[in-house]
């Protein structure tokens, strides 16, 4: 399989809605030839704003840079289903996630904080707030 540059990448995902340009151009020579000048000029300002917002918007994510899929660890959330070592549920923000702990059983609605993610699963454990004072 053949590897693009994402330079290759982006101008692959660009140059078909850029194909456009001559189309409009011509439709508008057909239609209204008085209007070709103006109408030619705003195309190529119009095209150029949308090459340069795309690049800045869509090129990085082309990037082979490895990024995290998806960083969960250290978030809080609450059990929605009791955790035990083989099974549970809790709720990060508005998510739910199949939940694991290394010992005993966490009930329903305590916090916990996630220690790590495997797959689609986390581990989790009592979330302790040692800024509470007495």
């Amino acid at each position: 399989m053949v590897d693009f540059s994402p330079r290759a990448k982006f101008i692959a995902i660009t140059v078909d809605e850029l194909f456009l340009i001559p189309i409009a151009m011509w439709i508008v020579y057909v239609f209204r030839p008085d209007w070709f000048v103006p109408a030619t000029i705003l195309l190529i300002i119009g095209a150029a704003i949308f090459v340069a917002a795309k690049y800045y918007l869509i090129y990085p994510s082309l990037l082979d840079t490895p990024r995290p899929f998806y960083e969960i660890q250290g978030m809080k959330g609450v059990v929605i289903d009791d955790v035990t070592q083989v099974s549970g549920k809790i709720r990060v923000g508005a998510e739910i996630w199949d939940a694991r702990c290394d010992v005993g059983d966490i009930k329903l609605g305590t916090k916990v904080v996630v220690k790590s993610r495997e797959s689609m699963k986390v581990r989790v454990e009592p979330y302790v707030d040692t800024t509470a004072r007495n």
